[in-house]
């Protein structure tokens, strides 16, 4: 009999490897956008249970036990296990009227687990798989903080790369992206990624790694000066992406990048004005400094990207005015009403996942100027969405599953600064989520969960330093 055995270093640069692969091909490959991408990611990621379980194995010989570790996955696991089920009851049957495939309703199933589109479930479900065990083997297979540093500083190098790339193509005004090499189907496209607000929703969460990395450095502790610091790079790093931002056209992804640098700006100065008194030296000058290369930067942004600040300011004063006449919130809210009547026909399991463009249909009570139906593939609200879906046990497993992870918040005081920035980026993407569909792109599901688990895990690190 063979027996297989890996040391703790092998599967930790395995890892490493395996997320910078994952992380790398999904940014670039139109954000896991296209069905190459997707399926793709889903192979790649299929080799993440294996490291998984040899991180189990290998932490069990070592005299740590990892059942504490793998206990936090059984919300994942009963919501798998739910999207598994229901796919053993279609709730429609595919027929052929007129040379085009229609959904035909079966007998109610609103009181069990079905779906409509049991095919595309467990695409759905293998592509989520694929990515949440990917992420989680930070917390089972990393040894050291340095490895977790070394991951993030070459996802935070592909993204300031994809961010110059976008910009050129922007300013070139490239009528696809790869300048044209490759057609997409949404002309809010910006960089690689299909659509500008997936853009945003992953530069949000890049940007917050950024900063993590910035303030995990003290500049003035074992290096010359700011200048010869890691630090600067992580500066040059955000002001790139954050120029993005507002250029994508991505409104809503600017406002969270904004709270997230302003809170970072306000922790800048703490910073300062504490090393200042350590060195009793006064915090003015230094604290000032900051405030004015903040404001240059912020100047630098507004012209590059004034054109697309300017136009979506004017969409949205158009939106408002309409919104004034009708007397409501227009289409948008029209759609959360028609996807909440969804919900209610099957409250308890949903209509299984990845059914809602074709279920909608039935719902959608929204018409273009033509007097035409419009289609819709998502919610434009990822909670809502979940919740027509997998129906609300399905969705309290999703999130209870998310909320375990974020336990730690509890003591903030005693979390460092990488994962705070990580747990802050991550809690924008899910308020974003209420108002728009950040995963429904995989790269930025990939690096959500990348940041969750990543911010875990450096505490978990930081106890186990403070315990040895």
């Amino acid at each position: 009999m063979i027996t297989l055995s890996f040391s703790s270093s092998t599967l930790e640069k395995l890892t490493l490897w395996h997320l910078a692969l994952l992380g790398i091909f999904s940014s670039w490959a139109l954000g896991g956008g296209s069905s190459f991408a997707r399926d793709t990611i889903c192979i790649l990621g299929s080799f993440a249970p294996l490291i998984t379980i040899a991180s189990s194995i290998e932490r069990r010989a070592t005299g740590r036990s990892s059942i504490k570790l793998l206990l936090l996955l059984v919300p994942w696991l009963g919501f798998t296990a739910l999207i598994l089920i229901s796919t053993l009851q279609p709730s429609f049957r595919i027929a052929t009227i007129e040379g085009g495939q229609v959904l035909i309703p079966r007998n109610d199933l609103s009181t069990w687990p079905s779906c409509a589109r049991p095919g595309q479930a467990l695409r759905e479900i293998w592509l989520l798989n694929a990515i949440v065990f990917s992420a989680f083997n930070l917390l089972i297979a990393i040894r050291h903080r340095r490895a977790l540093r070394a991951l993030f500083f070459v996802l935070a190098a592909n993204a300031l790369v994809l961010a110059v790339f976008g910009s050129i193509q922007k300013f070139t005004s490239a009528p696809g992206i790869f300048f044209g090499e490759v057609s997409s189907p949404n002309s809010t496209f910006f960089a690689s990624f299909i659509y500008h607000n997936h853009w945003g929703a992953f530069t949000v969460l890049m940007i917050a790694i950024c900063l993590g990395l910035l303030f995990s450095v003290r500049p003035w502790s074992g290096y010359r000066d700011f200048w010869h610091s890691p630090a600067i790079a992580a500066v040059v790093a955000i002001f790139f992406l954050s120029v993005t931002v507002p250029l994508s056209g991505s409104r809503s992804c600017t406002v969270l990048s904004v709270l997230l640098l302003a809170g970072a700006l306000i922790h800048g100065l703490r910073r300062v004005s504490q090393h200042q008194k350590e060195q009793k030296h006064s915090a003015t000058v230094p604290g000032l400094l900051v405030i004015l290369t903040a404001t240059v930067a912020l100047s630098i942004i507004f012209v590059l990207a004034r054109q697309s600040i300017e136009t979506r300011l004017a969409d949205t004063k158009m939106q408002l005015s309409q919104m004034q006449n009708l007397g409501n919130v227009g289409a948008r809210g029209q759609l959360y009403r028609d996807t909440w009547h969804m919900t209610m026909d099957k409250q308890w399991f949903g209509w299984g996942l990845g059914s809602y463009g074709s279920v909608f249909r039935n719902y959608n009570t929204l018409q273009s100027s033509d007097g035409l139906p419009q289609y819709y593939e998502y919610a434009h609200s990822d909670w809502l969405q979940l919740l027509a879906e997998t129906g609300m046990i399905g969705a309290a497993l999703y999130a209870c599953f998310i909320l375990l992870f974020f336990r730690p918040l509890r003591r903030f005081r005693n979390v460092a600064s990488l994962p705070r920035y990580l747990f802050s980026g991550c809690t924008l993407i899910l308020l974003y989520a209420w108002i728009e569909f950040p995963f429904g792109n995989p790269a930025v599901t990939l690096f959500f969960w990348i940041g969750l688990f990543g911010a875990v895990a450096w505490i978990k690190l930081d106890q186990s330093k403070s315990t040895t």
